[in-house]
């Protein structure tokens, strides 16, 4: 079966964790797939005067990419085939999935995110909460989430973990607002830790106000990079604000850290709480008393960390990663192409019931 599958930038990380890491797992299933990027992702430039050349190389890219949707036995759209949801999508073959792992409809444009969800046969949801809202506008909702290569993220052997107390965070620099937000919290935590450090790995390094700069380290984010950076973390950190937005994020940071073999320190939004609710990986944190203990805590109790930690790599294991993931995920895209549309959805329901056993 041969899948055609429009993502974003080469370095979006829906494209990458969502879609791209499938496709050597995937043809065990008998599952081609080939991806279709854009080289200048779907953001539009900051600058005013990029803006232009960006649309026009967007637009001629995917016209040039949309024949390979009719070669093939089923259309992948990520999030939205174009920025700010024009409606290219009836240019590409159905039948058509459509995978989504943020509350796009909150984004630009999305007032759309419904007719393009109408316009397929497949919702694929990253948590509960994206399926409940795109079930308005689709029928046949699954979730399938987002997962973590742990053959290529793992932890560290235990003497090449770094000796120093290290608060880790990774992510692009359009999330350092959750940072900042606890920084009066990571301030407490220096002030009991005189040897604790913050070790940023993203795209610009952080702007803190409350924290002295020779105390936070920035690393400039690579996939290579940050496999390597996590394992020199002590405890990985997922700050966010309780908004649909952040209801909408499916956890990916905290699996990393997990994966990694970290304890975790997260806010309790979303499928961060899904993800706590599944073993002792780490603790909640709401307030800035919660995180400053927290953190305390497991920079204080090394056993506490490490016992933590392996509970969160064997949660990562099981049940977020690309390895365990992969069979669901082929038998909902083969689902479709099998399957007419109206039993579509007794077969996803017989899915989801092998999915649980």
């Amino acid at each position: 079966m041969r899948v055609a599958a429009y993502t974003g930038g080469q370095n979006t990380p829906s494209a990458r964790m969502r879609v791209r890491q499938y496709g050597p797992p995937l043809k065990s299933y008998g599952i081609d797939l080939r991806e279709y990027t854009l080289s200048l992702g779907k953001s539009m430039p900051a600058d005013a005067w990029k803006r232009p050349f960006w649309a026009a190389k967007t637009v001629v890219e995917r016209a040039i990419s949309i024949p390979a949707s009719y070669r093939a036995d089923l259309t992948l759209i990520s999030r939205n085939l174009m920025p700010g949801f024009l409606p290219g999508d009836r240019w590409t073959a159905s039948p058509r999935v459509l995978d989504v792992d943020d509350a796009i409809w909150l984004n630009r444009g999305g007032h759309r995110a419904g007719p393009l969800a109408a316009s397929c046969e497949l919702v694929l949801c990253g948590n509960s909460f994206l399926a409940e809202y795109y079930s308005k506008w689709n029928r046949n909702v699954a979730i399938v989430p987002t997962t973590v290569d742990t053959s290529l993220v793992h932890p560290a052997e235990p003497d090449e973990r770094e000796i120093d107390l290290v608060i880790g965070w990774t992510g692009t620099s359009g999330n350092f607002r959750y940072l900042y937000e606890i920084g009066d919290a990571l301030q407490r935590v220096f002030h009991r830790h005189p040897k604790a450090r913050l070790r940023i790995i993203a795209d610009t390094p952080p702007q803190f106000r409350q924290l002295d700069a020779s105390r936070v380290d920035f690393v400039r984010w690579s996939a290579e990079v940050e496999r390597s950076e996590l394992q020199k973390f002590s405890v990985g950190i997922m700050p966010l604000r309780d908004t649909p937005w952040e209801r909408g994020k499916c956890a990916f940071k905290m699996l990393l850290y997990m994966a990694s073999g970290l304890p975790v320190v997260v806010s309790p939004v979303g499928m961060n709480r899904d993800v706590l609710a599944k073993g002792e990986c780490g603790f909640r944190a709401s307030t800035q008393e919660e995180w400053a203990d927290a953190l305390d805590l497991l920079l204080s109790s090394p056993s506490l960390a490490r016992r933590m930690g392996m509970a969160g790599r064997a949660i990562a294991v099981q049940s977020f990663s690309v390895q365990s993931v992969a069979p669901v995920l082929a038998q909902y895209l083969t689902s479709v192409v099998s399957t007419p549309q109206s039993d579509l959805g007794l077969a996803l329901g017989s899915t989801r019931e092998e999915k649980v056993k």
